[in-house]
C-alpha cells in the first residue's frame, strides 16, 4: 500500500467548489478534504457553503502522479468552468504528505450516521450501541474515500436502506466502484447475502477488504480487483457510484450484470449531467423513477424489465 501522496490546495470561491471537485475527479483524485468547513464524511452540512467566501480544497493524487503537471492541468481544467468566468482562484505548489496523516484527519469530521430506519454507520473511535432493531457497521475510510462524494454515498445508502426494507429485498448485489466498502457493507448488515465489491484501485481494495473482516462480512462480500467488463454473474440489486460519463460509458456492461426485475443505482452525478445520463440509458429495458437530490449531486433509481 503506498504511503506517500501528493497534495494540492485550491482556493475557489463557495459557488465553485463542487464544480472544482468534478474537475478534480476527472484527473484522478484520490480525495478531496474542504479546509474551511466542518464535514461529516457521509452527510451534507446543515449549513450552505457561503457562495461568496473562498474555500481551500486539499487534493490528494498518488506520489507517482507528475506533481508539476497536475498543476497545470488543474489550472487549466479551471479556467474551462463558466463558474469561474471572473472569479479569482488559485493552486498552491504541490507538497508531498504521509498517508498515516491524511487519515487522521478523518477522525474530527466523522460520527455516528443515521440512515433510513434501521442503519447506522459509525467510525471505530466512536462506540455506538445499537437500539431496537438497528443494525451498525463499523468503518473508517482511510484513504479510499473523499468528502467530495458525501452527498452521492448518502443517496446511495438511503436507496439501499429502503429496497431491503421492502417486503422482497435483492438477494445479491454487485457494488461498482465500492471504494471504502461501505455500500456493500450497509448491504450485508441490512441481510444481503452475496454482495461482490468490485473497484480496480488496489488501495480501494486493500482499504474495503480491512473493513469487510472488520465487521465480519467476509463470508458475504466478495471483493474483486477486476475490471467490470471481466466480472461474470447477474445481481439483483446494482449500484454504480462513479461518474457520470463512466456510468454512460459502462451502460451496456451494467445491464449485463442486471437480473431481469433487478434494481440498478447511478450515482456520483452532478445534476448538471442528469440529463446526458438520462439520455444514455433512455434505450435500455429499464423503468426510470424519481430522481434523488443532495444538493448538487443526484442519484438515479432504474428496474429493469421482466422481459
Amino acid at each position: 500500500m503506498k504511503n506517500e501522496w501528493i497534495v494540492i490546495e485550491i482556493a475557489v470561491p463557495g459557488r465553485c467548489v463542487d464544480f472544482a471537485g468534478a474537475v478534480l475527479a476527472d484527473l484522478g483524485v484520490g480525495g478531496t478534504v474542504i479546509e474551511d468547513r466542518r464535514l461529516d464524511t457521509f452527510r451534507v452540512p446543515d449549513e450552505d457553503l457561503d457562495l461568496d467566501c473562498r474555500y481551500h480544497l486539499k487534493a490528494y493524487f498518488e506520489a507517482a502522479a507528475e506533481p508539476l503537471l497536475l498543476c497545470r492541468q488543474i489550472e487549466a481544467g479551471l479556467r474551462s468552468l463558466p463558474a469561474l468566468a471572473g472569479q479569482q482562484f488559485s493552486v498552491s505548489a504541490p507538497a508531498v504528505v504521509k498517508m498515516e496523516d491524511w487519515a487522521e484527519n478523518w477522525k474530527q469530521n466523522f460520527s455516528a450516521t443515521h440512515i433510513g430506519s434501521r442503519l447506522v454507520v459509525h467510525p471505530s473511535w466512536d462506540n455506538y450501541e445499537a437500539r431496537g432493531d438497528e443494525v451498525t457497521i463499523e468503518i473508517d475510510p482511510g484513504m479510499a474515500f473523499g468528502t467530495g462524494t458525501h452527498g452521492t454515498t448518502l443517496l446511495c445508502l438511503e436507496v439501499i436502506a429502503e429496497l431491503f426494507d421492502a417486503a422482497d429485498p435483492p438477494v445479491d448485489m454487485l457494488d461498482v466502484g465500492t471504494g471504502s466498502g461501505i455500500l456493500a457493507l450497509g448491504a450485508a448488515a441490512l441481510g444481503c447475502e452475496k454482495i461482490v465489491a468490485n473497484d480496480i484501485d488496489p488501495l480501494a481494495c486493500d482499504v474495503a477488504r480491512e473493513n469487510v473482516v472488520k465487521n465480519n462480512f467476509t463470508a458475504r462480500i466478495e471483493i474483486s480487483p477486476k475490471p467490470l467488463e471481466e466480472l461474470s454473474g447477474a445481481f439483483e440489486l446494482v449500484v454504480a457510484n462513479i461518474l457520470a460519463e463512466e456510468n454512460i460509458r459502462l451502460k451496456d456492461t451494467l445491464l449485463q450484470h442486471l437480473r431481469p426485475g433487478g434494481w440498478l443505482v447511478l450515482s456520483g452525478i452532478l445534476r448538471e449531467k442528469e440529463a446526458l445520463v438520462r439520455d444514455g440509458f433512455a434505450a435500455l429495458p429499464l423503468t426510470a423513477f424519481p430522481t434523488r437530490v443532495q444538493d448538487d449531486w443526484i442519484c438515479l433509481l432504474y428496474r429493469r424489465h421482466q422481459k
